[in-house]
């Protein structure tokens, strides 16, 4: 009988360690992952401040060159010549981190890289894209290597 208790004795000290133990590997796990610095390409475009973008993009001067009359935002080039679109207007084909690239000239659309450069901050780049991306349609989520799906 003695001997039946013993191993009851042995299981449940064994129980509570293993809990003891499980219990701050947990804690460590959900900390860090809170603190995991939050990565701006993969903000929530529905999620924006628009307001914040608008001022973003014409900080950038994004609106030397292009309009985005949804925001009521016009481009101040207004020469025939102007082949920017107005953002408002033109269908999403690009996800986040190829109009990245194609935003500091690392990639190409029809064969040319963007006229200008993004002088801006990550930060702000991913906002303005962010309201640029607001206009991705739930049924054609965004596409991958700057190819349509």
């Amino acid at each position: 009988m003695s001997n039946i208790m013993e191993t009851k004795m042995k299981n449940k000290i064994i129980k509570t360690l293993g809990i003891l133990l499980i219990i701050p590997f947990v804690a460590m796990l959900i900390i860090a992952q809170e603190s995991q610095p939050s990565n701006p390409q993969k903000t929530d475009p529905l999620k924006i401040d628009i307001s914040l973008a608008k001022t973003k993009f014409t900080e950038a001067k994004c609106n030397t060159c292009h309009a985005f009359s949804e925001y009521s935002i016009e481009a101040k080039n207004k020469s025939p010549n102007n082949k920017a679109p107005d953002l408002s207007k033109i269908e999403i084909k690009y996800d986040r981190d190829f109009l990245t690239k194609y935003l500091h000239k690392e990639e190409q659309i029809n064969d040319k890289k963007h006229p200008v450069a993004f002088k801006g901050t990550d930060e702000d780049l991913n906002v303005i894209l962010g309201l640029i991306l607001l206009h991705q349609s739930p049924e054609n989520p965004e596409k991958k290597n700057g190819e349509q799906k």
